[in-house]
């Protein structure tokens, strides 16, 4: 290890014990001479708007922000009692008293453990009443949870759930005894969806254009969101126009030999939507080009970051990897083959690969970014971090495999899923004091 970067090399694994407090541990190496950041710009349009280019940061750099050894808390096992079986979980969020509470879909409940990972109580369950959680399936459609926490004003939660359908989408407000306090129907209201939670008790809110059952052409196709920010009764507050969703591929053929003729895929290389609320802005950045846009909550235009991005074009040979990955290997489904290799033979090779895969938003403000991982690259997880006024920080490399729900000021909490596919609640220790290094060997 040269200098203070450092690789995780962590490996979930089955814990067949209930979750216990792990010892905490970082690297602690010589800090590098600090390195100049990735040039950088501001300027500012006519309209009064700000454009922020950053170059890339170097390859092989990191900004030296330091990820624990090992987690300090692991929530989850094989065996045990239903408390500790973890299934679906579409979020996690640690609570300021250590509290940490999982939004487990498997079992419609809101599940609370102690700050040494301790099952403590479960909030919740499923059914139609007040405070129940009545239909969480599927994603939303353009690859987020369906069932998921952010803070709310006055010492409280605002918890989302709904389904991958436009039937049902509740926001509903629980304190944090875990007593509900009132649920709101935004399906009801506009036939949107709760997207994020802004400061001051704000709903970020997006609804499809278009019919949600209409059947589209066949090859790519992708919806449009118009996007809103409501009050938290549900009134409409600004709106934040009209921006493309995640991409889908229909197939039809008669010929496919099992019955059905029709198929409805994630492309490879799929192009979607992210957005973040960050500080009084609401961030939307589709995956096609690096360029994060930043709205005010009435609905006008702030800020653009953008970052050089020099990702390759896909080849014949990244879909044939993609085949490799995601045929079916189960003989009850071998009656899907058929059909999935007819639609990935027609699947059109897209003119580049999304130019990132998620983003956060951590305690302090900073903006971080996924890199995209190409074919063959999967276990990677390294992100871009930008400060509250859109410049580029470095690299910061995770935990591979780590699917991150929160990032607090010395801390990192997410979802793994091990060989098994048993899922695991993970916290791991993050260390801000490091400075930027240099390229690594």
């Amino acid at each position: 290890m040269s200098g203070t970067r450092y690789t995780c090399v962590a490996k979930a694994v089955p814990i067949p014990i209930l979750p216990v407090a792990l010892t905490l541990a970082a690297t602690a190496c010589e800090p590098a001479p600090p390195r100049p950041p990735p040039s950088q710009t501001q300027t500012q349009d006519s309209a009064g708007i700000l454009i922020v280019e950053n170059a890339r940061p170097e390859t092989g750099s990191r900004l030296g922000w330091l990820v624990s050894q090992a987690p300090a808390i692991s929530i989850g096992t094989v065996a045990g009692g239903e408390d500790f079986q973890l299934h679906q979980v579409g979020d996690a969020l640690k609570l300021p008293d250590g509290r940490i509470v999982v939004a487990n879909g498997g079992s419609h409940q809101l599940l609370v453990f102690d700050d040494n990972g301790n099952y403590l109580e479960a909030w919740g369950q499923r059914g139609e009443g007040p405070g129940d959680f009545s239909t969480i399936q599927g994603s939303d459609g353009l690859g987020r949870s369906v069932f998921w926490m952010e803070r709310w004003p006055g010492d409280s939660l605002a918890v989302c759930s709904g389904s991958s359908q436009a039937v049902n989408n509740v926001v509903s407000i629980w304190d944090t005894r875990g007593r509900h306090g009132r649920t709101l129907n935004l399906t009801r209201i506009n036939r949107s969806k709760c997207r994020d939670v802004l400061a001051g008790g704000a709903i970020l809110a997006s609804r499809r254009v278009g019919s949600p059952t209409a059947l589209p052409e066949k090859g790519m196709n992708r919806d449009q969101e118009d996007f809103s920010i409501l009050a938290g009764d549900g009134s409409p507050l600004g709106a934040l126009g009209r921006h493309p969703g995640g991409e889908t591929f229909w197939y039809f053929e008669d010929h496919m030999g099992d019955g059905t003729g029709m198929g409805l895929f994630d492309p490879p290389f799929r192009k979607t939507l992210w957005w973040a609320a960050w500080g009084d802005f609401v961030v939307l950045a589709p995956t096609d080009r690096y360029e994060l846009r930043a709205y005010r909550h009435d609905g006008s235009l702030a800020r653009i970051v953008r970052r050089q991005n020099d990702a390759r074009s896909p080849t014949q040979a990244d879909v044939e990897s993609y085949r490799e990955a995601y045929t079916p290997k189960r003989e009850e489904t071998i009656h899907l083959l058929k059909q999935y290799n007819a639609t990935v033979d027609a699947f059109p090779l897209p003119e580049s690969f999304p130019a990132f895969t998620a983003i956060e938003v951590d305690a302090l403000g900073y903006l971080w970014v996924r890199e995209y991982n190409p074919p063959g690259d999967d276990d990677r997880a390294l992100w871009t971090v930008f400060d509250s006024e859109g410049f580029v920080q470095g690299f910061v490399e995770t935990p591979p495999r780590l699917v991150i729900h929160q990032i607090g000021e010395d801390f990192i909490l997410g979802k793994v899923l091990d060989e098994l596919g048993v899922e695991y609640v993970q916290l791991w220790g993050l260390d801000r004091r490091g400075a930027r290094t240099g390229r690594s060997p």
